[in-house]
C-alpha cells in the first residue's frame, strides 16, 4: 500500500465521530455505512415491517384514522400546536434581542418551558405513532446500521455482525451507540442539545457571571498587595525662622536725633 493510499485512510479514521462508552475512558467511532450496509438495513425494514403486517399492527395511515376518530388529533389538535409554535418562535426572537443577562436568564427559561409544552403537545401523536409498523420497521433498520457502522480506533467493526449486536450484553452501550449513530444520520452534532438559543444564552449569562468574579477576585487582590505595602512615614514639618526686622534709614535716624534736640 502507498503513502499516498494511507494517507487517505489515516485522514478518514480522523475525521470520524467519536464518543466514549459508559466507563468513560473507552473511544468509539461511528464510520460510514457501505452499500451492503444500507442493503442490509433496508432488507431487515422489509422483513420487519412484513412480519408486523402479519401480526395486525396498524401502520402510520391506519393509526392516524384511529387517532382522528377518537379525536385525539384534529382540528383542535392543529390549531394548538400551531399556536405553540408561535409562542416559541416569539419568545425566541425576544431572546435573541435580549440586552443585559436578567433578561436573558429569564427568557431562556421562558423559551425552555415553551419548547417543553410543544413537545409534550406533539406527544399526543409522536407517541402512538412509535407503535406503528413503519416506527417499528425504522428502530430494527437503525440496529443494524448501529453494528455495522460503530467501529474501535483502527477503523475494525465493535460487532462482526446484527446478531452479536442484539446479544451484546452491554445494553448501556447499544443504547448510546444507537443514539449516536441516529444523530449522525439525522445530521446532528452529539451535543446539539447545547447549542439551542436558550441553552446559548445561558452559557453567555455563565461566561458573564464568571468574568465578573475573577475581576472582583483581581480587584481584591490588587487591593490586598497594596494595604501590605509599607507605608512612607510622613516628614517632620521644618519650623520657619522668624523674620528679620526691618531697620530704618539714615533720614528717619536723623529726623529722630533732630527732634529731640
Amino acid at each position: 500500500m502507498g503513502n499516498e493510499e494511507n494517507k487517505i485512510i489515516n485522514e478518514v479514521l480522523e475525521s470520524r465521530r467519536s464518543f466514549f462508552g459508559g466507563d468513560g475512558e473507552t473511544e468509539y467511532f461511528i464510520g460510514s455505512p457501505t452499500a451492503e450496509d444500507i442493503r442490509g438495513a433496508d432488507w431487515q425494514y422489509s422483513k420487519k415491517y412484513t412480519k408486523c403486517l402479519i401480526e395486525g399492527i396498524p401502520t402510520s395511515a391506519e393509526l392516524s384514522d384511529i387517532l382522528r376518530r377518537r379525536g385525539v388529533i384534529g382540528e383542535d389538535f392543529d390549531r394548538r400546536a400551531e399556536e405553540l409554535t408561535t409562542i416559541l418562535n416569539e419568545l425566541l426572537m425576544r431572546l435573541a434581542e435580549a440586552s443585559n443577562n436578567e433578561e436573558k436568564t429569564s427568557l431562556a427559561y421562558e423559551v425552555a418551558q415553551a419548547r417543553e409544552n410543544l413537545f409534550q403537545w406533539n406527544q399526543r401523536l409522536s407517541g402512538p405513532m412509535s407503535n406503528t409498523c413503519e416506527q417499528i420497521s425504522d428502530d430494527v433498520r437503525l440496529e443494524y446500521l448501529t453494528s455495522c457502522m460503530l467501529q474501535d480506533k483502527n477503523g475494525e467493526k465493535i460487532w462482526g455482525s446484527y446478531e452479536d449486536f442484539l446479544s451484546e450484553v452491554d445494553r448501556e452501550l447499544t443504547l448510546k451507540a444507537r443514539y449516536e449513530v441516529m444523530l449522525y444520520l439525522q445530521g446532528y452534532d452529539s451535543d446539539f442539545l447545547s447549542n439551542t438559543p436558550e441553552a446559548k444564552a445561558m452559557q453567555e449569562v455563565q461566561d458573564d457571571l464568571l468574568k465578573e468574579i475573577d475581576a472582583e477576585k483581581d480587584e481584591t487582590s490588587t487591593k490586598s498587595e497594596e494595604d501590605l505595602k509599607p507605608k512612607e512615614e510622613p516628614k517632620p514639618k521644618s519650623k520657619a525662622k522668624p523674620k528679620a526686622k526691618k531697620t530704618k534709614g539714615k533720614k528717619a535716624e536723623a529726623k529722630t536725633s533732630k527732634s529731640k534736640s
